[in-house]
């Protein structure tokens, strides 16, 4: 009994060592990603629509933060954007192949990922809508990451806000 014992012990440890091993491999050298040239050129665009949120947030492994994000934009135009959290280097073609490529480790998710605002009789920029993003990190992930909430039209224009996580 006690050699059945011994040999589930090994084997868990055995099983930790690995995973923590691919882990850092990962986290050492991500996968590769090949990105496409946007259609749109930047002469050509005029970007009034941005995000605002803290620049940095410090968080546990293993915990789950909730962040406030507000989305500024013209009061006087419509406007319809889509919203979703990237990796710093993001895939310019991510909306077409799904790539986010946000760092081994860290998960984030918006409560929206479409907004549509009509057009009001007030002129200026203001705050036209609320998102949140629900930031979690795995229980091996430490070290410091940056990832971007981005607004984009089917245009293909778009800007993003960069936030370091730093995981402590």
């Amino acid at each position: 009994m006690k050699t059945l014992h011994l040999s589930i012990i090994v084997a868990v440890l055995t099983g930790g060592i690995v995973l923590v091993a691919i882990i850092t491999i990962l986290q050492e050298h991500p996968p590769m990603v090949f990105s496409t040239k946007s259609p749109v050129s930047p002469q050509n665009i005029t970007i009034d629509y941005y995000v605002d949120m803290p620049n940095q947030i410090t968080i546990k492994p293993f915990q789950i933060q909730i962040i406030p994000v507000q989305i500024f934009a013209p009061q006087d135009k419509p406007l319809h954007i889509k919203l979703t959290v990237t990796g710093e280097r993001r895939d310019p073609g991510f909306s077409r192949t799904g790539n986010t490529n946000i760092p081994f480790g860290i998960w984030a998710t918006l409560n929206k990922n479409e907004i549509n605002l009509p057009a009001v009789s007030e002129k200026g920029i203001s705050v036209r809508d609320n998102v949140q993003m629900t930031v979690f990190t795995y229980l091996f992930t430490t070290g410091t990451y940056k990832i971007a909430v981005l607004l984009y039209k089917d245009s293909g224009e778009g800007n993003a806000r960069i936030i370091t996580i730093k995981v402590d």
